[in-house]
């Protein structure tokens, strides 16, 4: 079973110099909640059913979920995972799984959600999908890499997700796809007459966003939790179809390259780049965003906003004791106007320490605690499994 839970723990930006007491607390949280977490380990409600040799091997559990957000105060909920795969298949062939999540928070946020990753005849078929309902905030400093820190301000909205893609092995390792992305973005509170309200980026008052998508991918890495070696690329493009409900024109392409070296005794070294590029037309919630818990970790949540932008970040991982495990690493990105010279802009550094617990060794799903410095600041982040 391979636990993969859409809940991340961050804290509130801080100085060190100014508010320590701030940093105190915020250790101090994640020390009462690290315990809880792994308490709840032990009293998820699992189910194994296991017919004849050709049948389907089941594995569903539910987990109960608590975190704790400045933005959102303290939030609870659960989380149900069903996987699947055909008893005859081989131990370490990724099974299918589906997962749902349902979250409330003491500031009135609710989260449902859902995911869904199915696989057929040996990984030559991929069916991948999300969908939820969400209602939550987001910030907003403004677009581009001038942004300032201090012109922070929050908007509210609600919004349905769709996502669904279908793909399949063509050559050797190689897959191509094709997909449909549907957000219906309802902001619902913003500043009077702050940034967003002034500057009025396209889709600042929100829209419908219904894209369809080309993907083609190559994975050989050895677990998607936490790779210790093997490649993944992926290559996404997305366009708007405004015959099809769209209130945008805009083209969308995605680039992740990942690659994973081990040595030494189980030491890991991984590297991850990044790149998106959006047209004109895009809404500036749609265009390339950091920081997130999963790229550039240590700036605030959606500190820059840019139609072009490139993340590198490299990483460590190490055993410690058991299951424990350690990581340090950094990232790089640049926002260039042109990608014929994208060194001659402003770049952006992050780096940080982190710590990691598997829950269970066989998937090497884990806890993840880190701490980066991004921007001049700190950010904690406390979720499950890998950054990438």
């Amino acid at each position: 079973m391979i636990i993969l839970i859409p809940v991340a723990f961050k804290s509130n930006t801080i100085k060190i110099k100014m508010k320590p007491k701030i940093v105190i607390l915020n250790i101090i949280l994640a020390l009462i909640l690290v315990p809880g977490l792994l308490l709840a380990q032990e009293t998820v409600s699992s189910e194994r059913v296991v017919l004849d040799k050709d049948s389907i091997v089941w594995d569903n559990s539910i987990l109960p979920v608590a975190f704790y957000l400045p933005e959102t105060s303290f939030a609870a909920g659960a989380t149900g995972i069903l996987s699947f795969k055909k008893s005859s298949q081989d131990k370490e062939e990724r099974p299918s799984q589906l997962l749902f999540a349902a979250i409330y928070t003491l500031k009135n946020q609710l989260e449902f959600l859902g995911s869904f990753e199915f696989y057929a005849d040996k990984r030559k078929h991929r069916f991948k999908g999300e969908f939820g309902y969400y209602i939550y905030s987001y910030n907003y400093f403004g677009i581009g890499p001038d942004s300032r820190a201090e012109d922070l301000e929050k908007y509210e909205l609600n919004f349905p997700r769709f996502n669904l893609s279908y793909s399949r092995k063509v050559i050797g390792l190689l897959n191509l796809g094709v997909g449909y992305r549907m957000d219906n973005f309802n902001i619902t509170k913003r500043k009077e007459n702050g940034l967003l309200d002034t500057n009025r980026p396209i889709g600042w008052d929100g829209g419908f966003k219904s894209n369809y998508e080309l993907n083609l991918f190559v994975d050989t890495r050895d677990n998607i939790n936490a790779p210790y070696r093997g490649f993944y690329g992926e290559v996404v493009y997305q366009g708007s179809m405004q015959w099809f409900f769209s209130d945008y024109d805009y083209q969308k392409l995605d680039v992740d390259l990942r690659y994973f070296t081990p040595f030494a005794n189980d030491w890991t070294l991984g590297h991850q780049l990044w790149i998106t590029h959006a047209t004109s037309g895009a809404p500036f919630y749609e265009i390339g965003h950091i920081s997130t818990a999963r790229r550039a970790r240590g700036f605030d949540d959606r500190r820059f906003l840019a139609y072009k932008m490139a993340t590198f970040q490299s990483e460590l991982r190490f055993p410690i004791l058991g299951k424990l495990r350690g990581s340090a690493f950094y990232t790089y990105n640049v926002m260039p106007d042109s990608w014929s010279s994208p060194l001659d802009d402003r770049e952006y550094y992050s780096y940080g320490l982190g710590l990691r617990y598997y829950l269970i060794e066989e998937s090497r799903a884990g806890l993840r605690f880190d701490i980066a410095r991004g921007d001049g600041k700190y950010n904690f982040y406390l979720t499950f499994n890998e950054a990438f």
